[in-house]
Parts: structure tokens; sequence; C-alpha cells
């Protein structure tokens, strides 16, 4: 019956190490339990028995002890274990109230094993199973006393260190991270025997206090800095693109959950956080970290170090949390890193301040709408406006050691009256995107020096073939006029007609035979006209 209970046993643990649960796995790394033992060693069962109401009696107690264990992990659920107990059991027997036979044993293990915890923590439970089994020295005692009459008889002593192993499987009920309460189940092969001696089934209970680092489920093996610098005017920006990449490993054995938390300290409307991303076990990922930048950070004045805080968050059944932290610089509302693409943030045609100014100077001047130079009608006066209020070019200070530009917003080029180049396309477009008219940023470098012009380009609205209507650019219609007339020469010499015949003229823009005003005006002033007559010479002769 004990053999098949002890089959019975082992096979249910079999099983369930080979089954794809998931718990949530002894969070501390160390623990020191004390647990009471029941073990019967004097192979007789625990009873009390009176004949003649008390004359005669048998008192059996058949193994009860404690234990003080501790256990140490070694990796993932796998515990180094070290038990220490003192088992005792009595057997005595009287007669006419006159003790006769008493014997006492006990046993003292010192034992080494391991410990694997069945369950890892994929599911939030409470309760962990788990599998022992070790080895080591018992030292066993045996006192067996004879009476009569109070006279002692007969006392022998017995001890021996004998050697055997153990396993077996039990329970921890979690109450907090760092106690637990136990129900533990180990049968003993004392001198590796199965049924003889004191080889036999051991039941406790107690609880363990634990410390030390928590079970680790992921590791931070590295922070990536996107971004080192925060512009204040790129605020926007940074909503969506990541300011570091932190890369994050799965050391769990299953797949796990990540999602990060962040902020810049002092500069960040709330937390962002990134969602959650599966982990594979033992992959590694990179999570973008991204911020939520308000016009707090508009508020900065001059260039200062600043945090950005991240929080870790990983679930699989239970949550683990890891904070770090890095440090970036936040430069001032002003700062402009040179990046062409970037100088549009600063362009404010939203600003209460230009879209008064820009549609009051418009309203004044009563501009037709339906012009087809209305645009550049608008550029054309806004431009006028700012030279008639004084606004002027002026270069900006020199820092020492910082070498990114200053740039202005457009209502402060307006209330200082003056900038340097960036800082007046920056002004000249706010005002012209006020009214819908799209611009454009060109940088133009010198090749042979470290120099470069700042140029502003906004949509005239006209079509290629009326940019006339802008610019007549009379050299290169003279130039063109020329090339006409010289196609024309050209066919005529090959015609045979001899050279001292003919002769050829381009007059451009200059005394045009029909109107530029009309389409078709301009079409006939791109033909070239052909006079026939005779040479000088002759019609003096006829004279």
């Amino acid at each position: 019956m004990k053999r098949r209970f002890i089959q019975i046993i082992f096979t249910i643990f079999l099983i369930l190490i080979n089954s794809e649960i998931f718990a949530q796995g002894i969070p501390r790394s160390n623990g020191l339990g004390l647990r009471l033992g029941f073990w019967n060693i004097t192979n007789h069962p625990t009873r009390i028995s009176s004949i003649n109401y008390g004359k005669d009696a048998v008192v059996d107690i058949s193994g009860a002890g404690v234990w003080l264990y501790f256990f140490s992990r070694v990796h993932n659920n796998w515990f180094l274990e070290l038990n220490l107990g003192t088992i005792g059991g009595v057997h005595e027997e009287h007669t006419d109230y006159i003790i006769g036979n008493v014997e006492t044993t006990a046993i003292v293990p010192f034992l080494f094993g391991v410990r694997h915890d069945l369950l890892s923590p994929k599911l939030p439970t409470s309760l962990q199973p788990y599998f022992t089994l070790g080895a080591g020295p018992y030292w066993t005692s045996s006192i067996k006393t004879k009476n009569q009459f109070f006279m002692e008889v007969e006392q022998t002593i017995d001890s021996e260190l004998k050697y055997g192993a153990y396993a077996g499987g039990g329970l921890n009920l979690l109450i907090t991270s760092w106690l637990a309460l136990n129900l533990d189940l180990k049968y003993h092969f004392v001198e590796f025997e199965f049924e003889k001696g004191y080889s036999g089934l051991e039941f406790g209970m107690g609880f363990s206090v634990m410390w030390g680092k928590k079970q680790d489920i992921f590791q931070i093996k590295e922070i990536k800095l996107v971004v080192k610098d925060i512009y204040p005017a790129y605020y926007q920006f940074y909503n969506t693109y990541p300011i570091a990449l932190v890369s994050i490993k799965n050391v769990a054995g299953y797949p796990i959950d990540v999602k990060i938390k962040s902020n810049i300290k002092l500069y960040s409307e709330r937390q962002k956080e990134s969602g959650y991303i599966r982990i594979e076990r033992g992959k590694t990922k990179d999570i973008p970290v991204t911020v939520i930048l308000g016009k707090r950070l508009l508020q900065s004045v001059r260039r200062e170090p600043a945090v950005l805080d991240m929080e870790i968050e990983a679930r699989a059944g239970r949550t683990l949390k890891k904070s770090i932290s890095a440090q970036i610089i936040v430069h001032s509302r002003n700062a402009w890193n040179g990046e062409m693409d970037r100088l549009s943030l600063f362009v404010t045609p939203d600003d209460e301040e230009i879209l008064t100014l820009s549609r009051g100077i418009i309203s004044e001047k009563q501009v037709l709408n339906s012009s087809e130079l209305k645009n550049f009608n608008k550029a054309r006066i806004i431009f006028d406006e700012l030279k008639a209020r004084g606004i002027h070019y002026h270069s900006d200070p020199n820092i020492i050691f910082y070498k990114d530009d200053r740039v202005q917003y457009a209502s402060e080029t307006l209330e200082l009256k003056n900038g340097d180049c960036d800082d007046l396309v920056v002004l000249y477009s706010s005002l012209l995107e006020s009214l819908g008219i799209n611009t454009a940023f060109v940088e133009v470098k010198d090749p042979q020096k470290d120099i470069a012009h700042l140029y502003l380009l906004f949509d005239s609205g006209l079509l290629p073939n009326l940019g006339h209507l802008i610019s007549s650019n009379e050299k290169y219609n003279l130039k063109l006029s020329k090339q006409r007339a010289k196609i024309a020469y050209n066919i005529l010499r090959r015609m045979g007609i001899p050279k001292g015949l003919l002769s050829y003229h381009g007059y451009g823009e200059i005394n045009p035979i029909f109107t530029n005003g009309t389409p078709e005006g301009r079409f006939l002033n791109r033909t070239v006209q052909i006079y026939i007559g005779y040479p000088k010479e002759i019609v003096e002769d006829e004279e």
C-alpha cells in the first residue's frame, strides 16, 4: 500500500514537470524557513491506549520535530537548499501504573539538495508547487530502557551515522514577496533503502522569509539616445519622433509584453506610453521612446541639461517595473541647429499679431483678388511695408562655445525691428503664409568660403508662360531675338543668296511691332520679319 502511494506521488510530480503550466514563481532569490515535520521513525502508529482505567497503557508518538531550511536561487526556477532537522519518537508501556519499557528514538538529518519550482511566472497565482530531491547524513540515536518496580533493570543506547537520500515535493503559498507559507511532503531513503529501518514518508508545514533580488524577466541591455539635444521650436516633431531606443532582452522562459513610460522633467505635459510590445523568449528588441512636449518648452531662455525619465514595465502574469534615466540638453527657444528643413518650424502664420498685421496691410492697399498678379502684388506690398517700418538687417550676437544659430520668431523681429537673414526671412514667410501664400527656404553656399546665404521663395500663382508679367528679362529676350534672325539669315544663304545682299538684326523688347499686352501680340512678336529691297548702290545710280 505504501509503495503504491509513493508511486502515485512521483507520477503526479513527473506530469507537472513536463506540463506547460505557468505561474508567478518565487520572486526573491534567498529564503530561510521553519517547518514542523511528522515522520514515523518508531514504526508504531501514534496512539494512546489504556486498559483498566489506565492501569495498563501504551503510549506511542511515532515521530515529530522541527526543520530549519535555507534556499538560494541558482538559475530561474532552480534553487539549492540546505535542510537541518531533528525528529523524535517515543514508545512507552506500563503495567499497574508502573512504567515498564520505554524506547526513545531521534534522528538529526543534515541534507543538501535542489528544488525546482514547477510553475514559471506567467499565470498570476500565489500557489507555487515544487519538486525537490537531495541527500546527506542522518544521525540516528535509540535509547531503550526496561524498568521493574521502580528499579532500572536494563538500558541500551544505540547511535549511528547513516547516509541516505530524499525526494518529494510541496507547495508554497505566497503572502507577500518576502513571506510564504509552506507545505512539504518527502520520502526519506535512509541507507538508500525503500521500506527498511527509518525510511518513510514525512509531512511538514511551516513558513519562510525571503530576501534578495527579485527574479528578472527582462534585462536592459542598452540605451541609445537618438536625440541628445532638444530644440524647443521642434517640440511638435518630438511628439512622434523617438528620443531614444531602449534595448530590452527577454530572460524569461516565455514571451513577455513590455512598454515604456517616458517624460522629460519640467518640460513634458504628461507621460508618454509606447504601448505593449511582445518580445519572444531569449530575444532582444529596441523599443522607441517618445515624449509629449508642450508650450512649456517654449519658455526656455537658455541652454541647460535635463533628465529623460523612463519607466519600463513588463508583464507576464505578474508585473515587473524598472526605472532608468538619461541626460539630454534643452536649448533656448530661439536655438536652431542649422538644418534647413527645421527652419520652417519657426514660421508662425497663426500668430495673432502676424495675422492682424498682414490682413490689415492688404485690406488697406485693396489688392484685387481677380488679378493674375495678386500673390505677387501682396508679396510686394508686404515687403514695402516692412521696409517702411524700418526693419533692417542686424547680425546675431556672438555666444562663446555655442555653435547653434539664433532665430527670432516673427513677433520678436517686429518688436526689435531688426534681425539677420534667417530672422528676416522667417518674418517675411510668416506674413506671406498668413495670407495663404506658400513659401520655401533656399540656402546657397559659397564653395570657396565657409559662408552661406538664405533666400525665400514664394508661390506667385503664375503659370510659366506668364512669367514675363513679373520680369521681362531684356538681355535674354535680346539674345533670343538675334538667334531667331540668324536662323532665317542662314536659311537664305543656303538658298544661294549672296552674303553681300543679306543682313540680320535682333531688337528684343525694343520697338515691338505688336503689343505685348495680349497673348496674340506676344505670339506675333516672337516671329521673324523679312524686308526685301534694292541695294543702296543701285538706288543711287538710278537717281
